[in-house]
């Protein structure tokens, strides 16, 4: 088997072709591996209690900035970084979003969408915490959302999105 991988400019949609003789557990395991953006998992490193623990993207519900310092929610967790939230953004993988000024949310991890009647939208985490998408950032939200409802991206997103 032969692997090429060909440069494209930033602003261009990226791709993977896989060119195969048949199809069986391990290409639809690949397929899924690249559709998903597992390979694009990170891990933060984080401070909590002058510790310093790494946080997989995958266990993050979602990042808080306030005054200088993101608050990590993770897994039974809330851990510090120093890191800018503009920077975290670009580092975590395509299932996190800016939904406020000051959130980024990882949408694998929301468990219902909630239309509220002020024009937010309230967000019910898997860990049961509520947030809160505000209306600048509504739009390519539920862009995002819908997008992966018709695609099968995102599982279940039909029941989590209530209108």
């Amino acid at each position: 088997m032969r692997v090429r991988i060909q440069h494209v400019e930033e602003k261009k949609q990226e791709e993977a072709l896989l060119r195969l003789t048949g199809e069986d557990v391990c290409s639809a395991g690949l397929k899924e591996y690249i559709e998903t953006d597992s390979w694009r998992m990170v891990s933060l490193s984080c401070r909590k209690g002058g510790e310093i623990h790494r946080v997989k993207s995958s266990d993050i519900f979602y990042v808080e900035s306030v005054q200088e310092v993101q608050l990590i929610h993770a897994e039974g967790d809330v851990l510090e970084t120093r890191e800018r939230l503009y920077v975290l953004e670009k580092m975590l993988p395509s299932s996190f979003l800016r939904i406020s000024r000051s959130v980024i949310l990882n949408l694998d991890r929301v468990k219902r969408y909630r239309p509220l009647i002020n024009g937010l939208m309230e967000v019910k985490l898997e860990n049961g915490e509520l947030v809160y998408i505000s209306r600048k950032y509504l739009r390519e939200v539920r862009d995002r959302i819908l997008d992966s409802m018709n695609e099968g991206g995102i599982s279940d997103d039909k029941e989590k999105f209530q209108e």
